[in-house]
């Protein structure tokens, strides 16, 4: 009880619990934009490809202006660049939800969008990442780091299913208004903080590729940096891009569609909520390296459960130990990476962290995606469950994980936020309504 309350007690820093809440709250309402552009587009057009695309529209971005993401957030006040990159955001899904409620119906024009929506995430992340470390006190940061990540899998939780009841009921424009609506909760805690520092300014112009190819080779030089880098890009490729197709398993294996899919996505959530405050109490006492070794045997049990799970309820359980595999791993891989960073290219080495992650997601929904299509969902859950294991024993016993161990790092480091999956492809077969999604407004 004594470790939850230590866990807890970070909340106690002003700063910080205006930062969590208003991230928890905008998180759930990006949820809403999340499951309704596919909505859009796939009863638009009919097509599991433009989906895909729109996916790929708007994560891909993210990874190109991570360089550029990281270079400003080192060089000017990253509150302020929050301010920024956030309004930018909420311009975007009020561009969204105008586009609808003016009778925009072509599928381009919201992938449009989502390459938008992309590129100011993809400014946004390393800044969002890099102002936690002053929010937060060194020996509070493993568990301001997994509660930071716990707010990302409550708002799993809850966004998809009230964002699938919203869009239901009203239309996705509506879907598109709480999204806008909601950056008003991170717009506000940015202005009500107390925190004013600035990074040091780095001598001469901005160089964001070359100072991100420096980045990357000082991150190649750190064991741990490395080996944490190399694990979330095996974690993107066969953990994120599993849980986005799990909407094949949904409706391909069990036939229960849209609400299936929420269902599983919920169960993650899930899954890492219930899992977060008992990591973060007992992650003190237990060595990184064993944690992660940990949670990729999870991740491989998960998947391989829902491959040959006879039942629906089996892969619930599935993707209930998935999630908590993702937040033991998130956490110990965010921890060890920001504990080993040096503060003059904290943001840099942060955003070729996520560059790796966002572009090993889509690479790994496209092939395993292919990979469903050339087989069946089972077959391609069991193939990414058995990486996982091939994946934890290679690290274990090649002794990278123990990189994961060392404090060697002597600045603050930063906290990383999560980052969502691409848009969910649709299952193989599936067919649209025989009418595009309707709103109030339509009529």
């Amino acid at each position: 009880m004594s470790g939850l309350r230590s866990t807890f007690a970070v909340f106690k820093h002003r700063d910080y619990r205006l930062f969590w809440i208003g991230g928890v709250i905008s998180n759930i309402g990006r949820w809403f934009q999340t499951i309704a552009v596919p909505i859009v587009i796939f009863d638009l057009t009919g097509s599991a490809g433009w989906v895909g695309l729109a996916g790929f529209a708007q994560i891909a971005p993210m990874a190109v202006m991570g360089p550029l993401g990281g270079a400003i957030a080192d060089r000017y006040p990253r509150r302020k660049v929050l301010m920024v990159t956030q309004s930018i955001q909420a311009l975007t899904a009020g561009a969204m939800m105008t586009m609808w409620f003016s009778g925009v119906r072509a599928p381009g024009a919201y992938v449009a969008m989502s390459v938008a929506v992309g590129l100011a995430a993809g400014l946004n992340l390393p800044a969002w990442q890099a102002i936690v470390s002053d929010l937060l006190p060194r020996d509070k940061m493993l568990e301001g780091i997994t509660l930071n990540s716990a707010q990302f899998n409550a708002s799993r939780m809850i966004g998809p299913a009230l964002g699938g009841l919203a869009i239901a009921a009203w239309g996705p424009g509506w879907a598109f208004f709480v999204n806008l609506v909601t950056y008003a909760a991170v717009l506000i805690a940015l202005a009500r903080m107390d925190h004013r520092s600035e990074p040091g300014q780095p001598d001469g112009r901005m160089r964001p590729i070359q100072e991100f190819m420096a980045a990357a080779r000082y991150a190649a030089g750190v064991r741990g940096i490395r080996t944490a880098i190399f694990t979330v890009s095996m974690v993107a490729f066969f953990g994120l891009s599993m849980q986005t197709l799990a909407v094949t398993v949904a409706e391909d294996v069990f036939d229960r569609g849209e609400s299936g899919f929420g269902l599983m996505l919920s169960f993650v959530g899930l899954g890492a909520v219930l899992t977060a405050p008992l990591l973060a109490s007992i992650a003190p006492r237990i060595r990184r390296s064993r944690i992660q070794e940990v949670a990729l045997i999870q991740y491989a049990s998960g998947y391989l459960l829902i491959a040959f799970a006879p039942w629906f309820g089996l892969a619930l359980v599935g993707s209930f130990i998935v999630g908590s595999a993702h937040l033991m791993s998130a956490s110990t891989l965010n921890t060890a990476i920001q504990l080993q960073v040096d503060e003059a290219v904290r943001a840099k080495v942060l955003a070729v962290y996520l560059s790796v992650l966002t572009l090993s997601n889509p690479i790994g929904q496209l092939l395993l995606g292919q990979l469903i299509d050339a087989t069946d969902p089972r077959t391609a859950y069991a193939i990414a469950g058995s990486a996982f294991i091939v994946i934890a024993l290679w690290l274990a016993f090649r002794g990278h994980l123990e990189g994961l161990d060392s404090d060697q790092g002597g600045y603050e480091p930063a906290s990383a936020a999560e980052v969502h999956p691409s848009t969910p492809i649709p299952p193989k077969g599936y067919q649209p309504s025989p009418n595009p999604v309707s709103s109030p407004s339509d009529k």
